[in-house]
């Protein structure tokens, strides 16, 4: 190659690299020369690596965070709630048309599933749960505290026979007794040639396999040898029920363990405490320091009153006028007391002072950002709803709401589906519900499209419950949606509310009472034209409206 063709060769590539032609500048994200960037280089880390290098104290701010922030605290139990609440409801959802089954033996097997369910779940006996103290309910609310503030949810699917119909018991594990058994380190291969990552075992396929557990926390103040040994359970039995339920948020793939969700906000929260209580102190301390006296002695006397010399014996002057004024005391009432002041001295108050002028936007701004993580908005975190209307609040109902969903369907599927489809495994081949056509065995013929399911939680709720009432009406007249749809999105049983319907009919029919459709508006929000006050409700309406 000649040396112009060099030259030239050498000028394109340095071209290319300087942004003057090629892709060199494609985006300015990955350049260096911006004040922006420079220095920012952060590196391409391996997700399980990322997770496990500083899970432990992560976790361990984000819990002391949610014990002794106010607002985390408060945001998650209000996530809890709108999430979880105390009391999931399964619907169990069997894909009948695979089977070659009809809808109406999908939905009296499915009603019989959730009766044995109900009571499994919500007897007194608590056979539910290993440790007998909580229904499912309360188990599932705990355990998503867990997959939020630790970054994942583990439990034991255990048999424990104490005279109950079902064996099946579910028993909570700390997420921090899931780890390497005798502190071998991550990504070592065990005798049998699977891969150990956060006590999480991987086969060859990468799939998890089983899971190692501390007998007990390692945290734990007996005097043990518990915390020393491990207990490997595997993720499902021979007869591919489950065993071990880990449900965790990957925020990547090829992950094995969960990192918290207030990770992103661990330092603006901690900022806003410290924000917080320097602002509150400073307060404070003008408030105390808000009176000043004004003294007329000179300087030298000021100074030997208040640091008086070892040597010094003598009485300064203002040493006797201190002497006045403390024996010239004059009591009111004998509560008050009033000083007079020497003569020349002047008391003034100063009044105190905001300490800092944007603590509230600086307060509200980190809020914000808080709310933004737990997928809440600022009024529902800050309690400050001043400013909302009708349309802003439905609004944020509408984007709150799809996220609350989301995370629910993800949580439930991965925490209760599992064990919903032990327990009805056992069920079912136990014979404790209706059986299948083909006989209890059956199941494992079907067990896929048997164990489909959903989980109903706490309602939608409402803002302006006659415009939504109103708009349900029409969605279910034009048939748009359905009753069992509109109950369900306030968190009702369709099935149980048609019942108590049945029943009230029923029961106003036996006591001589009319129908209660008679006392009732007909139409979206007019009443009767028998009533006597059709016409002022109907001008109070227009009034309203």
């Amino acid at each position: 190659m000649s040396m112009i063709s060099r030259a030239a060769s050498a000028l394109g590539k340095m071209g290319a690299f300087i942004g003057w032609g090629g892709a060199g500048r494609a985006y300015e994200a990955g350049t260096y020369d911006m004040p922006e960037t420079s220095g920012w280089n952060p590196g391409v880390n391996f997700g399980d690596d990322e997770v496990l290098v500083n899970r432990d104290r992560i976790v361990a701010r984000a819990r002391d965070l949610v014990k002794n922030n106010g607002f985390i605290s408060g945001g998650m139990d209000r996530k809890a709630e709108a999430v979880i609440g105390s009391k999931i409801r399964l619907k169990a959802q069997p894909a009948y048309r695979a089977m070659g089954r009809e809808f109406d033996w999908a939905f009296k097997w499915s009603q019989d599933v959730q009766t044995a369910w109900k009571v499994y779940t919500m007897g007194v006996s608590r056979f539910c749960d290993a440790e007998r103290t909580k229904t499912f309910g309360m188990l599932v609310n705990t355990a998503y505290r867990h997959y939020f503030i630790d970054g994942e949810a583990l439990a034991v699917v255990d048999d424990i026979d104490r005279g109950g119909k079902y064996t099946t018991a579910m028993r909570l594990i700390d997420p921090d007794r899931l780890s390497n058994p005798t502190g071998v380190p991550d990504h070592h291969i065990l005798a049998n040639g699977n891969r150990i990552v956060g006590g999480v075992e991987i086969d060859q396929s990468h799939a998890p396999v089983a899971y190692h557990i501390r007998v007990a926390h390692p945290g734990d103040p007996a005097m043990s040898m518990d915390k020393f040994r491990w207990e490997r359970i595997p993720r499902y039995s021979p007869s591919g029920r489950p065993r071990v339920i880990h449900a965790f948020h990957a925020k990547r793939a090829e992950v094995r363990r969960g990192i918290s969700q207030l990770a992103e906000i661990i330092l603006a929260s901690k900022q806003m405490d410290r924000m917080d209580k320097a602002t509150v102190n400073a307060a404070l301390m003008q408030t105390i320091m808000a009176l000043f006296i004004t003294s007329p002695a000179p300087t030298e006397e000021v100074a030997e009153a208040v640091a008086p010399a070892e040597t010094s014996a003598s009485s300064s002057y203002f040493d006797t006028l201190v002497g006045i004024r403390e024996k010239n005391k004059v009591r009111i009432g004998g509560e008050a007391t009033a000083v007079h002041l020497i003569p020349g001295e002047k008391a003034e108050f100063k009044a105190p002072t905001h300490p800092h002028n944007n603590f509230e936007a600086f307060m509200a701004q980190m809020l914000r950002k808080i709310a933004s993580t737990f997928g809440l908005s600022y009024p529902q975190l800050s309690q400050d709803w001043a400013g909302i209307n009708y349309s802003s609040a439905r609004t944020l109902l509408n984007e709150i709401w799809r996220g609350l969903l989301d995370d629910r369907h993800v949580f439930t599927q991965m925490f209760c589906t599992p064990f919903y489809a032990a327990w009805l495994e056992e069920a079912i081949v136990l014979s404790r519900i209706i059986t299948l056509p083909g006989g209890p065995l059956s199941f494992y013929r079907w067990k896929e499209e048997l164990t489909l399911c959903d989980w109903m939680g706490p309602g939608r709720g409402t803002v302006d419950p006659k415009k939504e009432q109103e708009a349900a009406s029409i969605a279910i007249a034009g048939n748009r949606s359905s009753d069992a749809r509109e109950m369900e999105a306030q968190g009702f049983d369709y099935v149980e509310i048609y019942e108590e319907i049945a029943n009230e009919r029923k029961l106003r029919a036996s006591l001589g009472l009319p129908d209660g459709d008679n006392a009732i508006p007909t139409g979206p929000g007019r009443p009767a034209e028998d009533d006597p006050d059709a016409a002022d409700r109907r001008e109070m309406e227009g009034a309203d409206s």
